[in-house]
């Protein structure tokens, strides 16, 4: 199966350097990488001519506009299977290949994140700790962790793949689209145009719209909590109440227009 990996960006070379170590690392090895950046940094492109392998696509930088620049990426894919993950966290050595041992088609894989501190972020950062290392020892480094303030960190063990904790990945938690770590069959992304264009601030647009628009396409959400993990570096908050205030009142206009295949999407008037 062909499979694109779509790594959304703003100008953090140093974040995507440690995304691409890792997945220069991945058990399942047959995959192409898709750099999505909503700018066009100079920055970003000399960076990525070290990375002659990797696509990239860019747009103009004037404000956020995520959800066009994946929508510009997915249309640069040739996989026919789509793994999204953001450019500020670090995937598992096993990511990809329990991603799509676990696809189904008319399902969407949502995974977790695990949300590090400020201080081992800073750490892996400046090549300090290993992300590798880190992912294997997580264990004994709990405590360390905790006195770090990291948040979700049971969400960072892994599991190998049965029916332990089923209950648990089920839960209405789980089944929430994060716009870091899900994947879905490319057909069943344009099912509903992709993802909207409307949105232009972080949130909602780029998970929970994605996830109403599936379910009325009877396109069901598969936890994979623990199968497939990732690090999420610390940064400061990019969003606050309006943000998301003003997010929603866009979406329920859409879910009173029913607007399931979305106007601003993959395909445009």
């Amino acid at each position: 199966m062909k499979v694109s990996i779509i790594i959304s960006v703003y100008k953090d070379t140093e974040a995507l350097e440690l995304i691409l170590k890792n997945l220069s690392k991945q058990t399942y090895k047959e995959f192409e990488i898709i750099v999505s950046e909503d700018g066009n940094s100079q920055e970003m492109k000399s960076f990525l001519l070290n990375h002659p392998n990797v696509k990239h696509v860019y747009q103009e930088d004037i404000g956020w506009r995520k959800n066009k620049a994946l929508n510009n990426a997915i249309k640069h894919t040739s996989g026919e299977y789509l793994i999204f993950i953001d450019g500020d966290v670090i995937p598992y050595s096993n990511f990809i290949e329990n991603h799509i041992k676990l696809s189904e088609t008319n399902k969407v894989l949502i995974g977790r994140r695990f949300e590090l501190g400020q201080v081992v972020s800073k750490l892996l950062r400046n090549k300090i700790f290993n992300a590798y290392y880190l992912e294997m020892f997580l264990l004994p480094l709990i405590p360390l962790m905790i006195l770090d303030k990291a948040r979700h960190i049971e969400d960072g063990i892994k599991l190998k793949i049965n029916g332990f904790l089923e209950k648990k990945r089920n839960s209405k938690r789980n089944k929430m689209i994060l716009g870091c770590n899900f994947s879905c069959f490319k057909k069943d992304l344009e099912i509903i145009n992709g993802f909207d264009e409307k949105y232009i601030n972080p949130t909602v647009g780029e998970d929970e719209d994605l996830m109403w628009r599936f379910e009325y396409f009877n396109i069901k959400m598969k936890p994979i909590i623990h199968l497939a993990n990732v690090f999420h570096l610390w940064h400061h908050k990019r969003w606050d109440d309006n943000t998301i205030e003003e997010n929603h009142k866009i979406l329920k206009l859409a879910q009173k227009n029913k607007e399931y295949f979305c106007k601003n999407g993959l395909i445009q008037p």
